[in-house]
């Protein structure tokens, strides 16, 4: 009996090992899969996110920055410790301020610093000191910039380009949002110059530097401002620098005040450079600018005296007959027609003496 009893024990002990052998297999076979789900979910999220970054990028390039942050805050959300992401998000925070925020229709910016300013402070303190950390510090100030327009005080805007300096000696943000602040609130050119100089020598974003640098400048009226104005433009085409399209038309403004006045012409204002490099970047300027047929007499009046100074008398003295030879137009006034008429009275004689 006992035995027999012992037997089915054994088989007993024997069935249930196997039960145990099946229930961990099976329970593997459910950790297996739940992994594979878990991975499979994954490389499911990332798939999601590379094509939302590529869906921000090219919203952002065609500068719709609204959908291309609302793309990111919405990868943010699949995976909100996705690297990738953070830094898409701060490089579009930085691009959206470089390329001029607009005003809400309320005709303040607060509303876009506040969605922006904490995705770069946290980047600030997730990144390693350096130009990366300097940048972000930068961009923090140019949203207290902003926020003092809308009427905030108080912001220590100078403060974040300090720690971005500390950083990065040159950071050409930081250098030329300072430069443009000291402009602006201060009307401190000489000061400006040095922060502007110090942006350029990063020889990091330069194209940015100068466009802060004419922006504001071209804040001001009057001729040092004025002058500076075509030194920086004479710079650019010297440094091959292509110049933003929003800026030829007021740079154009300029020269109806200094150039076309009641009185006479600006030497100061012509020889803001040498002759002939003015007269170059005259045309580098303005020549494939379209202009209203009024404009069109402004440039060749223009053009007319830049020549003359450069030494070109001949292309000055055809240049002033052909505006002679519109009498309809002196009634217009758009160009100073005593100019004209001094002009080629000047250069017929000086003509005729050299012949």
């Amino acid at each position: 009996m006992s035995s027999g009893g012992e037997d089915g024990s054994g088989k007993f002990a024997a069935v249930m090992k196997w039960v145990g052998y099946t229930t961990a297999i099976l329970s593997l076979a459910g950790v297996i899969v739940g992994i594979v789900k878990v991975v499979a979910h994954r490389a499911e999220t990332r798939s999601q996110i590379e094509s939302m970054l590529s869906s921000a990028t090219v919203a952002a390039q065609g500068k719709d920055y609204e959908a291309a942050w609302q793309t990111l805050d919405d990868a943010a959300k699949l995976d909100a410790d996705s690297e990738k992401v953070r830094t898409a998000r701060e490089d579009l925070a930085m691009a959206w301020l470089d390329d001029g925020v607009h005003a809400e229709p309320d005709g303040r910016y607060s509303g876009i610093t506040a969605k922006l300013k904490p995705v770069l402070a946290q980047g600030v303190t997730s990144t390693k000191p350096g130009p990366r950390q300097a940048d972000l510090l930068a961009h923090i100030g140019w949203c207290y910039f902003l926020e003092s327009v809308d009427g905030n005080s108080g912001l220590d805007l100078t403060g974040q380009y300090a720690k971005a300096i500390e950083e990065d000696a040159n950071n050409p943000y930081a250098q030329a949002m300072w430069g443009h602040w000291l402009l602006w609130e201060q009307v401190n050119l000489d000061e400006a110059e040095k922060h502007f100089s110090a942006g350029l020598a990063s020889k990091r974003e330069v194209d940015y530097v100068r466009r802060m640098q004419l922006e504001a400048l071209m804040n001001h009226h009057g001729e040092q401002f004025d002058v500076e104005v075509v030194r920086v433009a004479n710079d650019m085409r010297k440094e091959q620098r292509a110049i933003d399209l929003r800026l030829t038309r007021p740079i154009f403004d300029i020269y109806p005040f200094e150039m076309n006045p009641r009185e006479q012409v600006s030497t100061t204002f012509v020889n803001a450079v040498p002759p002939a490099e003015h007269l170059a970047t005259f045309h580098w300027l303005f020549d494939k600018t379209d202009s209203r047929e009024d404009q069109k007499r402004e440039r060749t009046y223009f053009l007319a005296v830049l020549s003359e100074a450069a030494g070109q008398r001949d292309e000055a003295l055809e240049l002033y007959r052909r505006l002679q030879a519109t009498p309809s137009e002196r009634a217009k006034g758009a160009i100073t027609w005593a100019g004209v008429d001094a002009g080629i009275k000047r250069l017929s004689k000086a003509s005729a003496a050299k012949s």
